[in-house]
């Protein structure tokens, strides 16, 4: 596996990895995040679609792990689009926290339209006040830009390649820096991965996940291969 993008290091997005692989199974994988931690922004730990119902030995060992090299762990949480209550939102935080000293939070399937913004404020309100230090929404497109002024990091497009390429970026996004904005593809050719990794660059997204698995669960895994110096792009990345 290597992670050489063939771009500068000022434009490459890095690694926001969704976890949702157990580290009992797979502990080779989790062991190359830690020791890979300079390509690595931040990694979401996803126990049982939320925390579970009980701390995990191996979890709390993984995430040891990661949190020694550096990187930043946060917890997944779904707000099924605002319908979730907040309390029930807020108890699954508490429990990474408690249970895995996470540093913050993926609120999942978050809504896009504005009308949902006072939901999601009062909410991330209420985590910060906790003490979590970052909040990410998963949006999974782009939102209403009032979004980008509540949390940390969006995330601004998931899907497919040949959705990838079709995607066209709002001009809202460039009043923001690449940090803010996470993209996350997957089902890509394998020689069509460099090609991918420059269009993420190119849209501004300062984080992304870029796979070559798909399936019902493309993140059960980290890909085989995320990308590849001497593999040729051919041209065929699709607008901007």
């Amino acid at each position: 596996m290597t992670l050489s993008h063939g771009l500068s290091a000022a434009a490459k997005p890095r690694l926001v990895v969704p976890a949702y692989f157990h580290p009992a199974v797979h502990p080779d994988q989790w062991q190359w995040l830690a020791e890979h931690a300079a390509w690595v922004r931040m990694v979401i730990l996803n126990v049982a679609n939320g925390p579970g119902t009980c701390s995990q030995a191996a979890f709390r060992q993984a995430v040891g792990w990661l949190q020694r090299a550096g990187i930043c762990v946060i917890g997944y949480v779904d707000t099924s689009y605002a319908r979730r209550e907040a309390q029930l939102v807020l108890a699954e935080t508490g429990r990474f926290q408690d249970w895995y000293g996470v540093r913050g939070v993926c609120l999942d399937q978050v809504a896009a339209d504005p009308a949902q913004l006072g939901y999601y404020t009062r909410l991330t309100d209420r985590i910060r006040a906790t003490g979590a230090e970052t909040v990410f929404f998963n949006h999974g497109t782009h939102p209403a830009p009032e979004y980008a002024d509540v949390a940390d990091l969006l995330g601004t497009f998931e899907g497919t390649w040949p959705a990838y390429r079709r995607l066209r970026v709002p001009r809202w996004t460039e009043c923001w820096p690449p940090s803010k904005f996470y993209h996350v593809v997957h089902s890509v050719p394998a020689a069509r991965l460099p090609g991918a990794w420059r269009l993420a660059a190119r849209r501004r997204a300062g984080a992304a996940y870029i796979t070559e698995r798909g399936g019902a669960n493309p993140y059960d895994g980290l890909p085989a291969v995320t990308q590849d110096t001497g593999t040729q792009d051919t041209g065929e990345a699709g607008p901007r």
